[in-house]
């Protein structure tokens, strides 16, 4: 189960935040890894939305921490930020400006 904690992007990305790092976590135990993948699939610009067809831009660099133990402050592009709690890890994806 996923509880967001804290949402400054539009619901279809943070859909997508979710779901991309699931999918990251199912294919490796290495959180390191995890955490690149996110960081890679948000940098390739892919997304589209499931349910309009178009294309959401994450254009930029990307940051995405995975854990369950650490602090973070991190500075955000405008509605770029996302943190959630997945299973006991917590999850931090955010675009710098």
């Amino acid at each position: 189960s996923v509880v967001i904690k804290a949402c400054k992007m539009p619901e279809n990305m943070a859909d997508i935040a979710v779901k991309t790092t699931i999918k990251g976590l199912e294919e490796t135990n290495d959180l390191h890894q995890a955490a690149d993948y996110v960081k890679k699939e948000f940098e390739a610009d892919k997304f589209v939305d499931d349910t309009s067809g178009e294309k959401i831009s994450t254009k930029g660099v990307w940051h995405c921490c995975i854990g369950r133990k650490f602090g973070a402050f991190v500075t955000f592009a405008e509605g770029n930020y996302i943190q959630f709690y997945h299973r006991q890890l917590c999850v931090i994806i955010w675009k710098s400006s």
